[in-house]
């Protein structure tokens, strides 16, 4: 099997030359957080964790993973496939209610199903657009085809460090980075105004904010500060602090001068990861920095989408990553962990006023989006098991009641080592996630940096943790059912490996 996945397969984000055949990884099956993996070597089937949640995907212990196979085969048997429009069944509406009733509580009314990450977000620009458009009189008749005003340009804002996904469309609205390069995209451009924005990490037992210089105006480093701990960095007291005027002028600054030098082009939605930017390198974004954000672009009545296919169903230690921030969106896009990893399916909410929008009584004025498996009952069967599941405290221990959120995964000393550790640039813990930045300059920095090679290698051959580096980066992930005692195994592992290369 080694030899022949080299032959036969094309595998995504992997260079193939840089893959020796006896480090392809053999999965015989998993059970809850763990693949059962043949080692080639040793002639025998162990237990591997899973570091990447399989591509954050996967949620289920392994009782949860025996229920969804239980729901899914009844879906299939009951259903096999129904086609959508105009028509409903049990698990398409189970799904909306409780998306409704949970990551979209008290802000969204409406669910439109999709099939991966990256279709949701499309999904939520063109809502996000026509929104934008009737709220500034661009569509003058809602019965005209747009193609006559083909002379103006929608553009988002977004941030530096962005990934919505690997569609033409999702590119466009993300900053220009490796994903984005000519060698990958040669018809991207970029169509937006990106932003820098200041991140939180933890270094040295202390967490840091740093602040970019095109928002301090000063010297580097110069607006850098220091906090007590993650909680105060959430704390909405900060809403008055130095940093918030700085980050309101920053951004109303952008804004306006993009305003004033392109006539034609208008900013058209906010698009955001909330809280943590995944595939960019596992950054914490300043939760302020973000909350003033929407409050301007909500002010300018510009669209405001969440980002939440990485950051939802309690990946950050919550249901929805808009609790941390203590703000709302119009449009927000879910996928990954709403099926607990079993099957692909994604879903956009968005607000009544959003779907108004959309509301006469001309067909060319609706949403002309869709595709073949569009609520595809299986998958909303598995949605509805895994979202009951993850919040449901008699199935997941992790649940704190008290502030419906998960209790601390990460070991807060152990996490605090590995920030002291000479090594290590920087550490982000929070929820499911531990990411830890290895010191590393030049070409040894970076998405393309295969710096950490050496040390997936030894994690994954010796000590059974499948993990996969975004560049420098390495991170752990769990699931929201995933126990304290399974993760400090297993990052005790890391630093124990990480110590040894000091």
């Amino acid at each position: 099997m080694q030899r022949k996945s080299k032959d036969l397969l094309w595998w995504p984000f992997t260079q193939h030359d840089l893959v020796p055949v006896d480090s392809v990884t053999v999965i015989d099956s998993r059970c809850g957080e763990n693949f059962s993996a043949y080692k080639a070597k040793e002639k025998k089937i162990v237990p591997q964790f899973d570091a990447c949640a399989s591509w954050w995907t996967q949620g289920p212990d392994s009782n949860l993973q025996i229920e969804l196979a239980r729901d899914m085969g009844y879906a299939a048997a009951r259903y096999g496939h129904v086609m959508f429009p105009e028509n409903v069944h049990e698990p398409a509406l189970r799904c909306a209610e409780l998306l409704l009733g949970g990551v979209g509580k008290d802000w969204a009314s409406r669910v439109y199903f999709s099939d991966n990450g990256s279709t949701a977000i499309e999904i939520a620009l063109k809502m996000a657009f026509r929104k934008y458009a009737c709220d500034h009189s661009i569509l003058v008749d809602s019965k005209k085809d747009i193609t006559s005003e083909r002379s103006i340009q929608f553009k988002v804002l977004a941030l530096n460090g962005s990934y919505h996904g690997d569609t033409l469309g999702a590119m466009e609205a993300q900053a220009p980075s490796a994903y984005t390069s000519f060698l990958q995209q040669p018809w991207y451009s970029g169509r937006g105004l990106f932003l820098d924005p200041p991140t939180v990490y933890i270094k040295n037992k202390t967490t840091h904010l740093s602040v970019p210089p095109s928002i301090c105006h000063d010297q580097q480093n110069s607006c850098d500060t220091c906090f007590s701990s993650l909680t105060e960095v959430f704390c909405k007291t900060r809403d008055t602090s130095v940093a918030a005027n700085l980050y309101v002028s920053y951004i109303s600054q952008q804004l306006s001068q993009y305003a004033m030098s392109n006539n034609s082009e208008h900013i058209a939605a906010l698009i955001i990861e909330p809280v943590i930017q995944g595939a960019g390198g596992m950054h914490l974004i300043d939760p302020l920095f973000q909350r003033l954000l929407v409050k301007e672009c909500k002010n300018r009545k510009i669209p405001v989408i969440f980002d939440e296919v990485f950051t939802g169903f309690w990946r950050l230690g919550v249901e929805s990553a808009s609790e941390l921030l203590g703000c709302s969106p119009d449009i927000s896009c879910y996928a990954k962990l709403m099926t607990g990893g079993i099957v692909p399916l994604a879903a956009t909410l968005a607000t009544e006023p959003i779907f108004e929008a959309f509301r006469s009584d001309s067909k060319l004025t609706a949403l002309l989006h869709g595709h073949s498996y569009t609520a595809h009952p299986m998958g909303c069967a598995a949605a509805v098991k895994a979202i009951q599941w993850y919040k449901d405290p008699s199935t997941n221990s992790n649940l704190d009641l008290d502030h419906m959120r998960l209790k601390e995964l990460w070991d807060g000393a152990l996490v605090n080592y590995l920030s002291s550790l000479p090594n290590v640039k920087r550490v982000v813990s929070l929820g499911t996630l531990c990411a830890i930045e290895l010191k590393a300059e030049g070409s040894d920095a970076g998405y393309a940096s295969l710096y950490a090679s050496s040390l997936i290698r030894q994690l994954r051959e010796e000590d059974n943790i499948y993990a996969r580096p975004l560049g420098n980066v390495i991170y752990l992930m769990c699931g929201p059912c995933t126990t304290r005692d399974s993760c400090t195994r297993q990052l005790t592992k890391v630093h124990r490996r990480l110590e040894k290369l000091n």
